[in-house]
């Protein structure tokens, strides 16, 4: 056991070091903000859930911590007083495509509408205009040079992570340790309150809060995140 708990680690640093990588690599893809900003965006994956969200929700507001959730667009149809939730606690609302398919699957003109229709769908629901949903997280993390051209062409902002615990399928404790041992100023979070994992989510929230407030960092959304990088790369002398 102790074995297979020092290969976790040295996966996940191992994991930190490719994203720091490929953010060299994809400079305008946002995987980490301003580590001179003491600040940190928690985000969430799959939903929205019908029992989990709300769970998640109600956690949160209690910390009074905004997030930015990525939604599936089926599940956005599904489950539309959910969205409508999450957009009254304050949160952004964000893509992560309508079937959860590996966005290089797709075939770009399906892709496009698919993500046309779910921002418009959150639109009605929550009276925001469309375009303002410009934020997207690609299934499982894969995209391709294409991927990056197609959504810039669109008008989307692809968003990635530099912290991502497995908490589906390892012991809860594990994707604690990890969080605390990565987060800190410019982090980007992921957890996922989707497919049923809401129930771990809100008790990882809930040991690593306080963690990281006593560290000083403030929640923010991604889109604050990607405001604040559009800023300094318009205005470089804004820059801390």
């Amino acid at each position: 056991m102790q074995f297979l708990r020092i290969r976790k680690w040295d996966v996940t640093s191992s994991l930190r070091q490719l994203y720091s990588a490929a953010q060299r690599h994809y400079p305008d893809i946002l995987f980490h903000g301003d580590p001179t900003r003491p600040e940190i965006a928690l985000t969430f994956d799959d939903g929205p859930h019908p029992h989990d969200t709300p769970r998640l929700l109600d956690v949160l507001a209690g910390y009074n911590i905004r997030a930015t959730f990525f939604l599936v667009g089926k599940g956005v149809r599904q489950h539309p007083d959910i969205v409508s939730q999450i957009h009254e606690h304050g949160h952004q609302l964000a893509l992560h495509g309508y079937r959860h398919m590996p966005f290089p699957l797709e075939n770009p003109s399906t892709l496009r509408s698919h993500l046309n229709e779910a921002r418009t769908r959150i639109s009605e629901i929550c009276g925001i205009a469309a375009e303002s949903i410009r934020d997207v997280r690609p299934p499982y993390g894969a995209f391709t040079r294409r991927t990056v051209s197609l959504l810039n062409e669109w008008g989307y902002r692809l968003v990635m992570w530099n912290c991502i615990p497995p908490h589906w399928m390892q012991p809860l404790r594990w994707s604690i340790r990890q969080m605390m041992d990565a987060v800190g100023p410019g982090g980007v979070v992921v957890l996922h309150d989707g497919h049923g994992h809401g129930s771990r989510v809100t008790e990882i929230v809930e040991a690593v809060v306080p963690h990281i407030q006593l560290l000083g960092l403030e929640f923010v959304t991604v889109e604050e995140m990607q405001n604040q990088r559009e800023k300094q790369t318009a205005y470089p002398e804004h820059k801390r």
